[in-house]
């Protein structure tokens, strides 16, 4: 009901029974206040605070409220720090290496909140339509192609002037390095704005409110599969044993 009024601009909208005897109507008023709950319901969701109450002053109403939804991102900070721990011989080797890890999960973060949100809302609103699963896939994938190529190169040509010359095991690497994290973050941000698309589609097709999507699950998926890539980009680019 709320999507027909927002969609076509109309003051009232008619209630009628099964024999289309007209019962009442429905006005704006009532349609503003359920756009507004729904709204309010979708932020909290988005922002992994689940169905906690604005105005609730209570300490453990709003602590209980909180807790599952950080325990997912607590989960995905420990798998990314068991990870980091599995290529430490590689930071051991070549320490510039810890130095991008922030931007390069920061970036490949915030691009996937961004194309999660995009989603959502076009979920919530009808102007994305759960059927074209691949051509909003393709859409995203291509935004996360030219937005990490854009950063990569800035990226790249910060690092080539922040480490103009890098001794690995003896051997002096000219460009490999700078390689490394332009193409770090540009694989980060198709593999974040894909994510970012994903996750929101798949609860749609199981029946759940996409809005949760937009919290931890995105971004603890988005920095786990980030640090992943990262090292294995190192791995393949670099001379590190």
């Amino acid at each position: 009901m709320a999507r027909v009024v927002a969609r076509y601009n109309l003051l009232a909208v008619p209630v009628i029974d099964d024999a289309e005897g007209l019962v009442g109507i429905v006005t704006i008023d009532d349609v503003i206040d359920v756009i507004r709950e729904e709204n309010t319901e979708d932020m909290l969701k988005m922002a992994g605070t689940g169905d906690v109450n604005i105005a609730s002053k209570s300490v453990f109403k709003n602590t209980r409220a909180r807790l599952p939804w950080l325990f997912a991102s607590f989960v995905g900070g420990l798998i990314a720090v068991y990870m980091i721990g599995r290529f430490e011989g590689q930071l051991a080797q070549l320490a510039a290496l810890a130095a991008f890890i922030p931007i390069i999960m920061g970036m490949g973060g915030n691009i996937g909140t961004q194309s999660s949100t995009i989603i959502v809302r076009g979920l919530a609103t009808g102007e994305v339509d759960p059927k074209e699963v691949w051509s909003v896939l393709w859409r995203e994938f291509a935004t996360g192609a030219s937005l990490g190529g854009i950063y990569g190169l800035l990226l790249g040509a910060s690092a080539k002037f922040r480490f103009w010359t890098i001794k690995v095991g003896g051997l002096q690497l000219a460009w490999e390095f700078p390689v490394v994290v332009a193409l770090s973050i540009c694989v980060n941000m198709i593999i974040a704005a894909t994510v970012g698309a994903v996750i929101p589609m798949f609860f749609r097709r199981i029946r759940i409110d996409p809005a949760i999507a937009t919290g931890p699950f995105v971004t603890t998926s988005i920095d786990v599969l980030g640090i992943f890539s990262y090292f294995m980009i190192a791995q393949v680019f670099l001379p590190l044993s």
